[in-house]
Order: C-alpha cells, then sequence, then structure tokens
C-alpha cells in the first residue's frame, strides 16, 4: 500500500514537473535600448500577436521583434499538420489538454511600431510614391517612415503533451487578455484576433515540446489590477499590471 502510495505521488510530481513554465531570457541587438522603450494605455495598439520565436526551449534566445502579421519564415514548419480535422476540432471547441502559458514580467522586450513620418512626407506625396510603386515606376527619394519601440514582456505557450495542437493562424497566436474589475470577478478585455480576410491564411500547430513565444505591450492606465491571458480553457499564470478602467466590462472589439 505504501509503494503505491509513493508511486502515485512520483506519477504526480512528474506531471507537475512536466508543466514547469519555459522562461529564456532573450537577447536584443544593441541598437534597441530597454531604458528608452515608450509605453501605451491604447490596447488595441498591437492588434495581432506574431510569433517571436517558436520551436524548442534554450536558455537563452537571440532574435529581433518580428512584425509580420499573416507569414513568417519561422513557422514554414508549423503550418501544416496530417491531423487537421481532429486539431481543428479541438481548436474551435477551444478545449485544450496539453498547453501551458507563461507571462514573464520581470523581462522587458521591445515591440516596434512603424508608422509614416508625417513631418518629411505630405498625403498626397504618398499616395503619388505608392501609386508609382504600384505601376512598377522607380520612386527617387524612399518612403520615410518612424520607428517607435514599446515596452513590453514576454508570453510563452508550451506543448508539454505528445500531440500537436493549434495555438494560430498567419503569424498571430489566439490570445485573449482579461483584468479583474473592482468587485473582484474577470471580465474580458478582448478575444482573440482575427483577419478580416482569410484568403491565403494558414493554421499553424505548435508541436509536441516546443515553445512559442509572443511579446505583449506593457500597458499604462489608471486602474491597477491582476491580469492573465488565455487560449481556450487554459490560462496563464496572473500578474499585476496597469490598464484604463474603461476597457473592463465594455466590448472595445
Amino acid at each position: 500500500m505504501k509503494y503505491f502510495i509513493r508511486l502515485i505521488l512520483l506519477c504526480f510530481s512528474i506531471a507537475l514537473f512536466s508543466q514547469e513554465p519555459y522562461n529564456p531570457k532573450y537577447i536584443f541587438p544593441k541598437t534597441v535600448t530597454i531604458d528608452s522603450l515608450q509605453r501605451t494605455e491604447d490596447i488595441n495598439l498591437f492588434y495581432l500577436k506574431p510569433v517571436q520565436y517558436i520551436g524548442n526551449f534554450q536558455k537563452e534566445i537571440s532574435l529581433e521583434y518580428a512584425d509580420s502579421d499573416r507569414y513568417s519564415k519561422i513557422l514554414e514548419n508549423n503550418y501544416k499538420s496530417k491531423n487537421y480535422k481532429d486539431l481543428n476540432r479541438e481548436f474551435m471547441t477551444r478545449k485544450y489538454e496539453n498547453i501551458s502559458i507563461f507571462v514573464d514580467t520581470t523581462q522587458r522586450t521591445p515591440l516596434k511600431k512603424t508608422d509614416l513620418d508625417t513631418l518629411k512626407i505630405s498625403a498626397e506625396e504618398y499616395n503619388a510614391k505608392m501609386d508609382s510603386l504600384y505601376y512598377g515606376k522607380q520612386i527617387t527619394h524612399p518612403i520615410p517612415y518612424i520607428s517607435t519601440y514599446y515596452d513590453g514582456f514576454p508570453v510563452t505557450i508550451h506543448n508539454f503533451g505528445n500531440k500537436e495542437s493549434i495555438i494560430g493562424f498567419g503569424n498571430n497566436v489566439v490570445l485573449e487578455l482579461e483584468a479583474l474589475d473592482k468587485e473582484n470577478k474577470w471580465q474580458k478585455i478582448y478575444p482573440y484576433r482575427y483577419y478580416g480576410c482569410g484568403t491565403g491564411i494558414h493554421f499553424f500547430v505548435l508541436k509536441p515540446g516546443e515553445i512559442a513565444t509572443v511579446f505583449e505591450p506593457r500597458l499604462s492606465g489608471d486602474f491597477h489590477t491582476r491580469l492573465r491571458y488565455r487560449i481556450g480553457n487554459i490560462v496563464s499564470n496572473v500578474f499585476e499590471g496597469n490598464i484604463n478602467y474603461q476597457y473592463i466590462g465594455t466590448k472595445t472589439y
């Protein structure tokens, strides 16, 4: 009997160990200065959740922020699956058994936002240059853009099971954000984001043993609370942060 109980406890401890959070250290080029990162209160500024890394766990990962929304080269080996029908059923019911989510707010990871530099080009000039490019013509001077880096943190999804799971499409992980309101109840801030036109958009899977990481913005706001991320029935660890209270309980999507 004692042996049986020890065996049960051993199996339980192994199961817990297999779900321990993975949190690699992310290293960026020296051109990105962490101390100069901006903050935003706009929950829609980073609409989609592009994958920054996917593959086996590593203690340190060197990379640059990726902002492509429909396709990513690092997902080439994850776009196809042999058991698409079963995987799609799991995705549509939003019930996972082999996924964990870990939020690491101790790290600061930059999110890049590139916009047209309106101080250097007018709307008319921009439209004219775009028309020229559309018709295959060359332009004398490049279109001026300005890039701003925002403060963020990594969110790591881990597949600790023995089968693939669909976690997104295009280059967008289907993360949802939730926050505690003043009544200490969890409220959904936004659902997972999707594409208005899905032509050519493919689902991608997280393979057994793999991790996938996205970067989320560190929001500013008038309400300090506890937050968490969700993929279907799976929720992340809870962390503290700020958000404008107008977003809580109000559908902004």
